[in-house]
């Protein structure tokens, strides 16, 4: 089975992401790997927020965990821990590598890893359902990551949150 429609528009997005950047998400113009990650998570969280009050539970949860992630890469690559083309490949090993280095303990990232792997992917593959109470309580978890892992940074200044998130 195949469509010309599907057929190009694959072609166009692939030489959409080809082509040199422009009109760059605001925030997310630096040549930083460390800033880039933290701004991203900053992005998403801001995201998350909004589709939040308008009722898209899945993508809050999704969003949530993403920022998480983000948020820690960033740690991790502003560290010197790892190098931007060396982060870890599974989910579970951004959790891992954060206790390994002190970011957490090895308790909090093995319930991280737990979460993601009992939640994340039920809510987002499988027949898990997305409500408004575990949207606000991935929400409030990601704010919270955010919020500690940039308070021990020295670059918290590049963050792009509000001062009350």
């Amino acid at each position: 089975m195949s469509s010309t429609q599907i057929e190009q528009l694959i072609a166009d997005a692939q030489a959409a992401f080809d082509r040199h950047p422009t009109k760059i998400e605001s925030g997310l113009d630096t040549k930083d790997a460390a800033v880039l990650q933290l701004r991203k998570g900053c992005r998403l969280l801001a995201g998350a927020e909004t589709l939040r009050e308008e009722g898209y539970y899945t993508l809050v949860i999704e969003a949530s965990f993403v920022t998480i992630e983000r948020t820690v890469e960033f740690r991790l690559l502003e560290r010197g821990t790892l190098d931007p083309d060396d982060l870890p490949g599974t989910h579970p090993g951004v959790y891992r590598e954060a206790a390994t280095v002190g970011i957490f303990s090895e308790a909090t990232a093995e319930d991280l890893a737990d979460l993601w792997r009992d939640h994340r992917a039920k809510t987002y593959y499988q027949d898990g359902l997305a409500t408004a109470h575990r949207a606000e309580q991935m929400y409030a978890l990601a704010s919270e990551i955010h919020r500690f892992v940039t308070g021990r940074s020295s670059q918290s200044h590049e963050c792009l949150c509000s001062p009350n998130r």
